[in-house]
């Protein structure tokens, strides 16, 4: 998982550690608990897509595991494909249903993760920090959490979770 995280780190250097954990929760967990009912998704998801200006230079896929099986979508680059956002709704629902870790897998790859800053592995967090936050995330039996402001307001997040095998039966290609 530490090559997932040094390539979004990579990608998006403004990552702190909450944006490090959700990418760590999804990869794990996948999308399950922004579910409430189809419906609900489908109506959220058409109304955050509308808006949304093309981008065909963004990277459509972004992986969340090794083994590259759940990816994240980004929905700009999507809508520079001009393909309908409904198109995607069976996938994304079909991913969530397929993807359910657990939160000793949870656990464990976030350990490793403030085990990697320890050792100097992976650099640009400050120990105390890490280790606060995990206290708070401890707490609160490590939640589902958003961005932080620092990478919401840098990187405008409009993604979902997609399953590498969907993805692919979409046409969509692979992630990069």
């Amino acid at each position: 998982m530490i090559e997932i995280i040094l390539q979004h780190l990579h990608w998006y250097p403004l990552m702190g550690p909450r944006d490090i954990y959700k990418l760590i929760y999804q990869g794990v967990l996948g999308s399950e608990h922004l579910i409430s009912s189809p419906e609900g998704f489908s109506s959220y998801l058409a109304e955050e897509f509308a808006p949304l200006l093309p981008d065909p230079n963004g990277r459509l896929l972004e992986p969340l595991r090794p083994d590259q099986t759940i990816l994240r979508i980004n929905l700009r680059p999507y809508k520079a494909l001009e393909k309908p956002v409904e198109t995607l709704i069976p996938a994304l629902l079909e991913t969530a249903r397929l993807f359910k870790g657990d939160s000793i897998e949870l656990r464990g790859t976030w350990s490793g993760f403030v085990h990697a800053c320890e050792q100097g592995t992976v650099s640009g967090f400050e120990h105390g920090e890490l280790h606060q936050f995990t206290s708070w995330l401890e707490g609160l039996n490590f939640p589902a959490v958003h961005h932080s402001d620092i990478y919401m307001r840098a990187y405008q997040p409009a993604y979902r979770l997609i399953s590498a095998q969907l993805a692919a039966q979409l046409g969509l290609g692979e992630a990069h």
